[in-house]
């Protein structure tokens, strides 16, 4: 098959959606084969098939973005270090470094290359969150990258077929929950193993050498969409700022945006430093995932992610500020900031695009420790925030939001952690205000173990505690997230020490976390009464929140929602 059939758009989207399909099974295998809930039910993992160049051609559609847009720059250092020409059938390429990976130590990379007539002709590359890599419970007092974890440099964690062994007895002398780290860790190589053999399959079946016709073909065309796209804005500088929590208070951050023709910088000008503990700085490979990510969503979201469509794209940080920290800077956090680009890219293209309010990012519920008989117990818990609304319709309600990530069933985090969640629902009230409502957060409610064999602790991460999720056009903010212990909510000073690692026993207080909803769009004073009375009916809002709110008075035996005349909108 030469270069012309590709060509024809049909025999492309043909081939490569074959491939994207070889993706999404990469990840099936994944998650069917891991041993802990935060991959195998939170879905918190990416998988990535490349070219030889380690160019992104096809992933996985409910990856992690993250993942999927630092899998090829990892790649490409791996291969600084193990050339494609010295490697051998059966090598497994392994790091868990934040500077070149995701972003913090627990987001292990395992990249495969698969060969062709003995020469590699492209790679299976995975990333997962694992349950534990060690280092200090309470992320918040970290000083540097060396308390957060154990370290993996780039390495083989299988040469010619060998098992690197020292690797995972590491890892058995490092983490808390060994058997689930190591059975995540044998997932990912067996997923990767699956891809490969079927890429290569598909390349005989079309009778291709490698990959790079076909990357060449998606990278180009994705290219030449966003060079349109980005072409068709005015040529100026966007600048926005964006005010949010951080561990010691509030940190605002400054983009400009700068459009040239079909070129595109993003430039962080307002930066902080980076922060001297923590753990929330965003080491540039986070920062630049996330940045693009948000692009992608705004500029082209019709273009699934590869290399091509990032060309015309450039991401500026200043050296050693919390958006692209020096080693060993504290990183384990490195959402506390990072995943705030988004809002910020997207509130600098506000006044050219029509864009969606700010969304309330989800937080989690971490236990770890041992259960009966001294058995490992490391979960993670998901709870999804709103979606910020938009200039068509509400936002959506509790989603794990700005990730891909999963929430974690009740049954299945009880029964792996002996802990009981008594409440999980929509969050009432959360939703910003407007023409339309952003999406509702969500309250659940978290009780210890009744038995005296779980010693467990409970590890929170929130966000949006003081700067709530903002709306535009007239819409409101959204309410933030709020944690309390017994009943008594826990101010945002002292969020990092009293839940960064809480002993969970019998005697712990009942932990409830209430996540932030997303911003409304538009004047609340233009939403149709109609929608008004649904939200009350289903008990989002109360009859005289709709009178306050909306000016709308509501009749809940008649099923009536009318609005006072003097709130309808001029």
């Amino acid at each position: 098959m030469n270069r012309s059939v590709f060509d024809d758009p049909i025999t492309l989207e043909v081939v490569w959606g074959r491939l994207v399909t070889l993706a999404d099974e990469m990840q099936t295998v994944l998650r069917r084969t891991a041993f802990s809930t935060v991959v195998s039910t939170g879905n918190d993992l990416g998988c990535e098939i490349m070219d030889a160049r380690a160019w992104s051609v096809a992933h996985a559609v409910t990856s992690n973005p993250t993942f999927n847009l630092t899998l090829p720059h990892l790649t490409a250092v791996l291969l600084r270090t193990f050339p494609a020409e010295t490697l051998r059938e059966g090598d497994v390429l392994f790091t868990n470094d934040p500077w070149i990976g995701a972003g913090h130590l627990p987001d292990v990379a395992v990249v495969t290359p698969f060969f062709k007539h003995g020469k590699v002709v492209g790679f299976a590359g995975s990333i997962a969150h694992v349950s534990d890599i060690g280092g200090l419970l309470n992320q918040s007092e970290a000083r540097s990258v060396y308390e957060e974890g154990v370290y993996f440099p780039p390495l083989k964690l299988y040469d010619a077929g060998v098992r690197n062994e020292a690797v995972f007895a590491t890892l058995r002398g490092s983490v808390r929950a060994p058997e689930l780290v190591i059975g995540d860790i044998n997932a990912i190589v067996t997923a990767n193993s699956v891809a490969a053999a079927h890429t290569v399959d598909l390349l005989d079946e079309y009778g291709l050498d490698d990959l790079q016709q076909l990357s060449d073909a998606v990278q180009a065309r994705a290219e030449k969409a966003m060079r349109a796209t980005v072409e068709a804005l005015p040529d100026g500088t966007y600048p926005f700022e964006l005010t949010f929590d951080e561990l010691d208070g509030s940190m605002t951050l400054g983009v400009e945006l700068v459009v040239a023709g079909s070129e595109l910088l993003v430039d962080y000008v307002r930066v902080p430093p980076q922060h001297p503990h923590g753990g929330i700085n965003s080491t540039l490979t986070f920062t630049t995932a996330r940045t693009t990510y948000a692009l992608n969503c705004l500029l082209t979201p019709q273009i699934p992610s590869n290399q091509g469509l990032f060309r015309p794209i450039t991401v500026r940080a200043p050296e050693g500020s919390v958006l692209n920290p020096v080693y060993p800077a504290s990183v384990n956090d490195r959402t506390k900031v990072g995943w705030h680009v988004i809002p910020l890219v997207q509130g600098a293209l506000a006044g050219v695009l029509s864009i969606p309010a700010a969304g309330g990012f989800k937080s989690s519920l971490r236990l770890i420790g041992t259960g009966p008989h001294d058995v490992a117990v490391s979960s993670l818990a998901f709870a999804g925030g709103g979606l910020g609304a938009n200039p068509a319709g509400d936002g959506v309600d509790a989603i794990c939001y700005p990730t891909s990530s999963s929430s974690i069933p009740v049954e299945i985090y009880e029964t792996t952690t002996g802990a009981r969640v008594t409440r999980k629902e929509l969050a009432p009230g959360t939703a910003g205000a407007g023409r339309f409502r952003g999406g509702h957060g969500q309250l659940v409610t978290l009780l210890a173990p009744e038995d005296t064999e779980h010693r467990l602790t409970l590890a929170a991460g929130c966000h949006q505690q003081s700067h709530p999720p903002f709306g535009l056009t007239g819409g409101a903010a959204a309410r933030p997230t709020e944690v309390s212990l017994d009943g008594v909510v826990v101010p945002v000073s002292e969020t990092a020490a009293r839940l960064g690692a809480l002993p969970f026993d019998r005697t712990a207080p009942t932990v409830t976390l209430r996540t932030a909803g997303g911003g409304g769009h538009g004047s609340p004073a233009e939403r149709p009464a109609h929608l008004v009375l649904r939200d009350v009916r289903d008990e989002l809002l109360t009859p005289e929140e709709a009178l306050a709110v909306y000016g709308v008075t509501v009749d809940l035996e008649e099923l009536t929602a009318t609005r006072s005349p003097e709130h309808a909108a001029s």
